[in-house]
Formats: structure tokens, sequence, C-alpha cells
């Protein structure tokens, strides 16, 4: 039979201000989640383990999943990282170039050390806006931000994420020539 992989979405490990605030997850809530996942037996695999397995059939853990993380916000570090460490497991960061080392969103050293541990790094554009009301910006915003974070970063960029999850024709047409192996959306 066919193998569902879950992706698994997260922004912020952290407290919003604003109740059932979609991007947040508190560090507690998010605790509960890794142990109960790791309980059930799911091992993590990150983007683009899943693209190979389904390019080139590569093999893939029996409960494979896949978590996520947008936009490069420091708490990915600083709470979901050890949180992860402690079962065994691994994400996928989309990073926005244009955001590395600003207030709230990781240094080049933090992402860098989660490339260590073993997360995939991708990028998520240079400046986070909705390509699908930007046709002007796609090109830049998928390609030229692979080079602009390889060239900082220092290692293969191979995974896109959309800002916003949204994408259209356009932005799909630039993939191919892209050189990214997927993209991902919502």
């Amino acid at each position: 039979g066919k193998l569902l992989v879950p992706i698994l979405l997260y922004h912020q490990i952290g407290y919003s201000y604003v109740k059932d605030n979609p991007y947040y997850v508190s560090p507690e809530e998010f605790e509960k989640q890794m142990y109960l996942l790791h309980a059930w037996g799911y091992q993590t695999i990150t983007v683009r383990q899943l693209a190979v397995a389904i390019l080139a059939g590569a093999e893939l853990p029996i409960k494979p999943i896949v978590l996520t993380f947008d936009d490069g916000n420091d708490n990915t570090y600083t709470r979901a990282f050890p949180i992860l460490q402690q079962y065994g497991f691994t994400g996928t960061v989309y990073i926005v170039h244009n955001f590395v080392g600003a207030t709230n969103f990781m240094t080049r050293a933090q992402i860098l050390e989660l490339h260590a541990a073993g997360w995939e790094v991708g990028s998520h554009s240079l400046s986070h806006v909705d390509l699908t009301t930007r046709p002007d910006r796609q090109e830049a915003e998928i390609i030229e931000s692979k080079k602009k974070l390889e060239n900082l970063l220092k290692i293969p960029i191979e995974t896109f994420a959309y800002p916003f999850g949204a994408y259209d024709d356009l932005s799909m047409y630039y993939m191919p020539f892209s050189g990214y192996l997927a993209a991902v959306g919502l």
C-alpha cells in the first residue's frame, strides 16, 4: 500500500498574547506532542529525505514523520531544538534570508548548529512576501534566496517552503530551474 508521511508545520514555540494563535505552540504543549510522537514510534525525517524517497525510492523508517519550522525564529533553536534532541528527533527549518541575525531570529551560528545536529536547512524566501500577490518578486524570492543562503551558510539548500504556504502556477514554474529538489506549501 501507499506510505503516508505526515508533515507537521510549526512557527513559534512560545507564548502568544492572543488566545488560540495558530502560529504559537507553548513549550509545554510542544514537549507533550514530541513525547507522544516518540511513544507512538514515529521517527523524524527531513523534507529532503522525503523528496529523495519519492523521486528515487529511498528507504524510510516504518513510521516516518516530518517536522518543519518556518521563518527561523530564535525559539526554534532555544526551545524546539533541545526538546527534539531529547527524543532523538530532527527537523527541517525554513530560513528567510533577510531575517538571519535579526531580533528574535536565529543567527548564522545557531542555524549551522542545527544543521550539524542533523537538521535540514531550507529556504523560506528572501523577504517573506506572499508570492501569489507579487509575481514580479517570485524569481528573486525563490532562486536568489537559495544562492544567498548557500553563500551565507556554506551548506546546500535543497528545499523551499512557500511563504504563508501560498503558491501558484508561476511559483511552481520557477521550481524546475531553481535547483531545489522539492517545495512545500499548505
